[in-house]
This record gives C-alpha cells, structure tokens and sequence, in this order.
C-alpha cells in the first residue's frame, strides 16, 4: 500500500498569519496550487481520496478529485489539531496568543494536558492511530490519498514510523523543527513484512 500525505493549498489564514477555524477559504495562490498538485497526482494511480472536512482542505481535495476523477470520503479524524478556541481569528504574534502559547509550549510534555478546549498530545495521538486503523483496513496494493493539515499529519506519520517509541517531547521537537508546505507531499508505503517506510516528505517539486 502507498499513502500520500499532502497538506491543503495555501489559505486565507496562512497569507494574514492568523489562527485558523475551520471555515478559512483557500487563497488565490492556494488554488493555484491545489491545481499543480492535482496534476502531479494524476500519475501516482490513486484510488481513494479522503480528507479533513475543514473548507481549505475540502477545497483542495474538490480540485483534485475533479482532476483524477475520483469521489472523496470526508474523515473528522484528519480536521487540524484543535487549539484554544480564544486564538482563533487572532494574529500570531497578538498578545493573547502569544501568551497562550507561552503557557501551552511550558506544558507539552505532559501528555494530558490542555490549555481549554483544545486537544491534548495524547488526544491528538488516538485520532492518529484511527486514521492508520482505517488505513489499513485496505489492501496491500492500493494507493491512498490524504489531505489534511499540519499538525495531524505530523502526528500521524511519526506514529506510522515510530508506534509507542513516540512521545510528547519527540512530536513537539520534530513539530517545530521540521517544514512542511503547503500541497507538500510526503509518502509511506506499507508492507506486511516492513510496517512502514517514508518514502518522501515534503515534496513541493510541482510547484
């Protein structure tokens, strides 16, 4: 089996610098993008699409599934890592949000810990493990797509790779310094024998 992981086109929220929601549209540009990934895809022979309902994500799976022809299956485990809802809307560097993050980046290596209504790492950690779950409920010879976003799929792929070897402390420094763009794809393949291998990451080459 061939998963390709790829993040959503570029959004309104990442050209302001703002924390998003999960009604951010695609930018111009993350249109644009979307369509040369499209393109680029339409050589990997993939026969199942499934993608974060959120409206960049969405978008950028509409403009792929019109290129390779195919449907695509929403999953709610692939919607973005959920943060406090008080920065949503707000810029990066806005004081409230950066204080937030000050006290949450203090607290992440404790694995159950949450600002408010956000996500834990270990909350994040179970939607990961569902994902690969259903992934492979598929047969060995499939390729599969995935669009989502950043932090989920960061968080999916360490476990892919790493299974209870991954902890708080491991995500949170590959997190911060590791890059991944937008349309970036990245690819595992699956086997019975191996598990899985990461083929690529963060292949922006279409752009």
């Amino acid at each position: 089996m061939n998963v390709y992981f790829v993040r959503h086109g570029e959004s309104e929220g990442n050209v302001k610098s703002t924390h998003q929601g999960e009604n951010v549209r695609l930018s111009e540009g993350g249109i644009k993008q979307s369509q040369f990934l499209a393109k680029r895809l339409k050589s990997k022979d993939i026969k199942v699409i499934y993608a974060s309902p959120s409206l960049r994500t969405k978008q950028t799976a509409e403009v792929i599934s019109k290129e390779l022809r195919l449907s695509v299956e929403y999953w709610e485990f692939l919607k973005e890592r959920r943060r406090p809802s008080e920065i949503e809307g707000l810029s990066y560097d806005h004081p409230k949000a950066s204080k937030i993050f000050e006290i949450t980046k203090e607290n992440q290596s404790k694995a159950d810990w949450k600002y408010s209504d956000d996500e834990s790492f270990n909350d994040l950690l179970n939607r990961a493990k569902e994902v690969e779950k259903r992934l492979l409920e598929h047969d060995d010879g499939q390729n599969i797509l995935c669009v989502s976003h950043i932090g989920i799929l960061i968080m999916v792929i360490l476990h892919m790779i790493l299974q209870d070897k991954l902890s708080p402390e491991v995500f949170w420094q590959f997190y911060y310094h590791s890059r991944l763009e937008n349309t970036g794809i990245s690819h595992l393949a699956y086997t019975k024998k191996n598990g899985w291998k990461l083929l690529a990451w963060n292949d922006t080459s279409h752009l």
